[in-house]
């Protein structure tokens, strides 16, 4: 995403705020433990890590039914939006 930025002549000194509603992946992303069951994310999972470790990206939890993008993926009530 920084590279996109970068090229659209964007200055971006902040890291980049990653959302998301799954505490389970934002676990395994924080965690340099081996999972059995992730072996095939693997790479991305060692991006993101190393993303994370460098500052460039944080994580943030964000309950499934506040994520704004949810509204293209998932039937939510007509009020919430």
């Amino acid at each position: 995403m920084k590279i996109i930025l970068d090229d659209l002549k964007v200055k971006v000194d902040n890291p980049v705020q990653l959302y998301c509603d799954n505490k389970s992946a934002m676990s395994i992303a924080h965690n340099p433990v081996q999972h059995d069951r992730t072996k095939h994310i693997k790479i991305d999972r060692y991006f993101i890590k190393d993303n994370l470790d460098r500052g460039f990206v944080i994580t943030t939890h964000v309950p499934t039914e506040l994520q704004i993008a949810n509204i293209f993926t998932k039937g939510l009530p007509q009020g919430r939006f």
